[in-house]
């Protein structure tokens, strides 16, 4: 899953959650509210109407014998010119007194006792006698059941009205008494009246709760709208910052350091972008300079290596590198039957030039030589100075008449030179012995033999060549 689907799932679901959370403990504290303010007006009703009626008739056993408390209930209502009904009885219908039938002694909802109809009116029953006879339960109240049951007892907290978990007479047991609220009546407590129920919600408030679940609904669809389209809008700048850092950092790893991405903003993306262009250079710059330090290092190890193989005077290859190299030619020539020749070659009087010119000319015409042999040379061959005065040469693929035919090109091309520049009286020339054998068996065999072949071009005159 990609950094932006992420980033927009967790602003969805905190949205959500966050109206959800809010819109719940919205309406369970509606709820609860609108439960408290309808358990306390019917209370409040139930209360003035229990005074009022106790007030009219001094007390409920004097009460009961004239006029039942429905009916008194009744009679107030009419005579308050039938005002609405308390939150909690909307669209119930509070029904008179019964028709042909028994009157209802303790209407739920109200609790109002009273007698049944067809009997003598007579006062509350003493004891645990039942105002409908075997505590029968009072009639179904019309339009359903009521959203609370109120209970009332005498001073002795005796029990008058159950409201459906007491019996008529027995004692109100001490849980109950702590909440109950007095009745007073000339001074003196009368009765005592306590609600108890559950919250049972009118066809009204149904209404106001299903408004407010469809705009919890509603105010959900639109948290989840935002979440979604600040999701988008959100995801795609960070999704954009980090594919610039992405990007550089892939072609970081392609070889290309220096890499630069857009700074935006001042918050953490932008701190991170600041920092990898700050580290990119720094890498880059290590980089530049440990390349170069690396560049000096070969240079100077070819150098050394040079220096190592290379004669310091006539910038020629030393004996090591040619016995080398020489052992080498000669295994190739071998293993696959190709010709090789070798030479040595030696610088005609050199003593005599350096007693009678100088060590100085002398050197200078060790530099000349060394340097017309190897400006002569192809690239496959092999010329090094062997010591003092003396050259040796290796021709991989060649056959003794071509070497030696070489060899007396080179020799004609040191005499010819015009060592007079050097000095007035200055000749050089140089004697040379060439062998191509291979059945020598070693490089190094093959040159004693042209070393022999230079002893023999010295003993016939010098400045010659001489091969076998």
């Amino acid at each position: 899953m990609s950094l932006r689907t992420k980033f927009m799932l967790a602003l969805l679901l905190t949205g959500l959650a966050a109206v959800a959370m809010v819109g719940g403990l919205a309406y369970v504290g509606m709820t609860k509210k609108v439960d408290v303010i309808r358990r306390q007006h019917a209370a409040d009703t139930f209360y003035e109407g229990m005074s009022a009626y106790l007030q009219k008739y001094g007390s409920w056993q004097a009460a009961g014998g004239q006029e039942a408390f429905d009916e008194f209930m009744h009679s107030r209502r009419d005579a308050q010119g039938n005002r609405p009904p308390p939150p909690g009885q909307d669209g119930e219908e509070r029904p008179g007194p019964p028709q042909g039938g028994e009157r209802p002694g303790a209407r739920q909802g109200d609790d109002h006792p009273g007698p049944p109809q067809g009997e003598e009116r007579q006062g509350p029953p003493q004891g645990d006698e039942s105002p409908r006879g075997d505590d029968r339960p009072p009639p179904p109240r019309r339009g359903g059941e009521p959203p609370y049951h109120f209970i009332a007892a005498d001073q002795d907290y005796r029990v008058l009205l159950g409201g459906g978990a007491y019996r008529h007479g027995e004692l109100l047991p001490e849980s109950a008494r702590k909440d109950a609220r007095a009745v007073m009546v000339n001074g003196r407590v009368a009765a005592y009246i306590s609600p108890e129920g559950v919250f049972t919600p009118s066809k009204q408030e149904m209404q106001y709760i299903d408004a407010m679940r469809e705009a919890l609904l509603a105010g959900v669809t639109a948290a989840a709208a935002l979440a979604v389209l600040l999701g988008v809008l959100l995801s795609r700048g960070l999704s954009r910052k980090l594919s610039h850092l992405t990007g550089a950092v892939r072609a970081m790893h392609g070889g290309s350091l220096l890499q630069r991405v857009p700074v935006e903003g001042k918050d953490e993306v932008a701190a991170l972008a600041s920092a990898f262009n700050d580290m990119s250079e720094q890498l880059a710059r290590s980089h530049e300079e440990l390349k170069e330090s690396h560049q000096t290092i070969l240079a100077q190890a070819e150098q050394m290596r040079e220096l190592s193989v290379r004669d310091a005077l006539t910038k020629l290859h030393n004996r090591r590198h040619f016995d080398e190299h020489a052992t080498t030619l000669f295994s190739h020539a071998v293993r696959h039957k190709r010709p090789l020749s070798v030479v040595i070659g030696d610088i005609d009087f050199f003593k005599r030039i350096n007693d009678q010119f100088s060590h100085a000319t002398g050197d200078a015409v060790l530099r000349q030589v060394g340097e017309i042999l190897r400006s002569h040379m192809r690239l496959s061959d092999l010329v090094a100075r062997y010591g003092g005065e003396e050259f040796v040469i290796a021709f991989p693929e060649t056959e003794l008449p071509q070497a030696a035919a070489l060899c007396d090109k080179l020799r004609n091309l040191i005499e010819g030179f015009p060592w007079h520049e050097v000095h007035p009286d200055l000749k050089v020339t140089m004697s040379m012995g060439v062998y191509a054998d291979l059945a020598a068996g070693t490089a190094e065999a093959m040159l004693q033999k042209a070393d022999a072949l230079l002893y023999r071009a010295k003993q016939t005159g010098r400045n010659r060549v001489c091969f076998a």
